[in-house]
Parts: C-alpha cells; sequence; structure tokens
C-alpha cells in the first residue's frame, strides 16, 4: 500500500507492501511527473519494470502492457490486428475513449476555425475597401491634377492595386508567421504537441491574401479612375 503519495513532481512517496512470496517491501520513489489522459489511468503508480520486480520479488511476469501511439484509427486498428495475429498469447485492445473524444473536440474546433476564418476574411474586405475608400477620398486632388496631366486611368488602376496587392502580401507574410506561433502555443496547451509547419502553406496564405486584398480593392479603384479633373481641380 502506498504510505504518502505527494501528487505533485519532485515529492516523494512510500510504497510497502508483501511480495508474493511472503517477504515485506518498502521503498521510497520521487514523483518525475503526473499523467493526464482523463482516464482512471491519472490513478495509477508508473514506474521501471526493474523497480517493480525488485518489489515484489518475481521477474519476467507482465500482465498488461499499455502503448500511447498517435495515429488514426483505422491504423490503429491494423495495427491491433497484426499484433493479436503475429505475437501468440496477446490480446490487443483499443482505448478508444482518449481518442475518440480527441477527435470529436478536434472536429469541432476545425468547423470553428473554418467559420471563424470565413468571418474574418469578409471583415478584412470591409476593412481594406474602406480603408482604400479614404485614401482615395485623400488624393482625389492628386488624382484630378494627374488626370489632368493627361494621365491614364489604367496607370491610375495599377498604382493603388499595386500599393494593395503589397500591402495584402506583406500582411499576409506576417499572418502566417504569427499564425503559426498561435498555433504553436494552442497545440501545446491543449493537446501537448507540437504543429508540424508545412512549407506549402506560406505561400498559399500569401497569395489568398493578395487575391483578397485585390477583390477588395476594386470598388476603390474604380472610384479612383471615376474622378473629373475639372470638378476636382475647381475644389468641389
Amino acid at each position: 500500500m502506498a504510505d504518502t503519495i505527494r501528487l505533485l513532481p519532485g515529492g516523494r512517496f512510500t510504497v510497502t507492501g508483501t511480495s508474493p512470496t511472503g517477504e515485506p517491501f518498502s521503498r521510497n520513489f520521487t514523483v518525475s511527473g503526473l499523467m493526464q489522459s482523463g482516464g482512471t489511468e491519472e490513478a495509477f503508480i508508473f514506474m521501471s519494470t526493474e523497480d517493480f520486480e525488485a518489489m515484489i520479488g518475481e521477474g519476467g511476469k507482465i500482465d498488461v502492457v499499455e502503448c500511447s501511439v498517435s495515429a488514426p484509427a483505422e491504423t490503429l486498428e491494423s495495427l491491433a490486428r497484426r499484433i493479436g495475429e503475429e505475437v501468440p498469447g496477446i490480446s490487443p485492445r483499443l482505448v478508444k475513449r482518449v481518442t475518440e473524444s480527441e477527435g470529436a473536440v478536434l472536429t469541432k474546433l476545425q468547423a470553428l476555425v473554418y467559420l471563424v476564418t470565413v468571418i474574418v476574411l469578409l471583415l478584412i474586405m470591409i476593412c481594406v475597401a474602406t480603408t482604400m475608400m479614404a485614401v482615395v477620398a485623400e488624393r482625389r486632388r492628386e488624382i484630378g491634377l494627374r488626370k489632368a496631366l493627361g494621365a491614364a486611368n489604367s496607370s491610375l488602376a495599377a498604382e493603388f492595386l499595386g500599393e494593395g496587392i503589397f500591402l495584402g502580401g506583406f500582411g499576409g507574410l506576417l499572418g502566417a508567421v504569427f499564425g503559426f506561433i498561435f498555433a504553436q502555443g494552442v497545440a501545446f496547451s491543449v493537446f501537448n504537441r507540437s504543429v508540424t509547419f508545412l512549407p506549402l502553406l506560406l505561400p498559399v496564405t500569401v497569395l489568398a491574401s493578395i487575391i483578397i486584398t485585390g477583390i477588395a480593392c476594386i470598388i476603390p479603384v474604380r472610384n479612383a479612375t471615376d474622378v473629373d479633373p475639372a470638378i476636382v481641380l475647381r475644389g468641389e
């Protein structure tokens, strides 16, 4: 039985009892870490095989072996079938409680992320369009003067679209970097795992930001090309 257990890393506890051979034992241990699985495993004491065999006075006898494998359900089921077929005397069983709960959480989280992404993209388009319209309104006299001097609408459109696309690409690059840092923090805090960086996501994110910015700039660019230089230069 356990006399004293401090469920804190670094705490010490003592395990005492009687081995199957009738020999009493008493050993001191130090807590090296806590297991958080959401199941009954949290109430277990995990130790090395050598320490356990030294206490009970017997060796080479194992009733249960638990393995933590991060893989899809199909892979786990295939692995369990292979172990049962190739290793005699073994009855593998999958502990699906944690994996199924994680799968449900991931599915809901993924749907929530998609919804938030769509809403954020719409808000970004509105913000970009509003900002570019304000820029066009502030530069109406400049636009009117340039058109009076012979500037073509295509050059004005290219200038404003170029500014928007540059800011969109730069913002997409920053968003990809900070988004990965945020995802890494969420993965560690929620699932205690790291997120693998996919290099393909960086150009995809930047390209998506450029496309969204270009779409948002259509109306402001049209307003810029519709400026009448005669009216603007008269101060109206």
